[in-house]
């Protein structure tokens, strides 16, 4: 697996630059706005982080000028309905910091101005990386008011249910997982168990 290029820049476009190894080997990378405006003019060298996906048997390569961007990327493929072309757009549509914080602000409404990212994406983002990457960023646990009261079984089903296909999944797909989980953990809260049902999904 390629983990990082060094070459020189002998072509690029808005959303691609390709990259002249040592040994005469060209390589060409799929790239950020932000990457882009980092590179150097055609015939000097840099260097990109690489991380390489495999779909329908073609190889694709995408670039990242800082290890920040590259991690970000990664963590929106993890997010159902977010390919490599709505990540590029996201991570474009402002600052790594900025989108950080607002992910562990849970500031969907902030989010929701990102390019392609409607009310639906956003919630998904907030509830899917939010606390994740609170956590892996070593902040604190979330300030806002935590978990809803445990409510009956029954009504915590439909209530969870209504949540999901309130985010864009389909009902077939989420009455197993839901069910599994209320069974495990009985009178949790609604927001943890959201994010069990999310991990269990994901995990199918």
């Amino acid at each position: 697996m390629i983990g990082r290029i060094r070459g020189v820049v002998i072509d690029r476009n808005e959303a691609a630059v390709m990259l002249d190894t040592a040994g005469g080997v060209a390589y060409q990378l799929q790239v950020s706005r932000a990457t882009l405006a980092s590179l150097p003019a055609a015939g000097q060298e840099t260097v990109l982080w690489v991380t390489t996906r495999i779909r329908d048997e073609v190889i694709q390569l995408y670039g990242f000028a800082e290890k920040r961007e590259q991690a970000m990327f990664l963590r929106l493929l993890k997010v159902n309905g977010v390919g490599p072309k709505l990540a590029f757009q996201i991570i474009s549509g402002g600052d790594i910091g900025r989108l950080e914080q607002q992910l562990m602000d849970q500031d969907s409404e902030a989010l929701c101005r990102l390019p392609g990212v409607g009310k639906k994406l956003s919630r998904r983002l907030v509830l899917e990386l939010g606390e994740s990457l609170k956590k892996e960023l070593g902040e604190s646990s979330l300030s806002r008011d935590g978990e809803l009261p445990a409510v009956g079984d029954e009504a915590l089903i439909g209530e969870l249910q209504a949540a999901l296909e309130a985010l864009g999944y389909r009902s077939r797909e989420v009455t197993g997982p839901v069910e599994k989980v209320v069974a495990a953990s009985p009178g949790g809260g609604v927001e943890t168990l959201l994010k069990q049902v999310l991990r269990e999904i994901h995990r199918g």
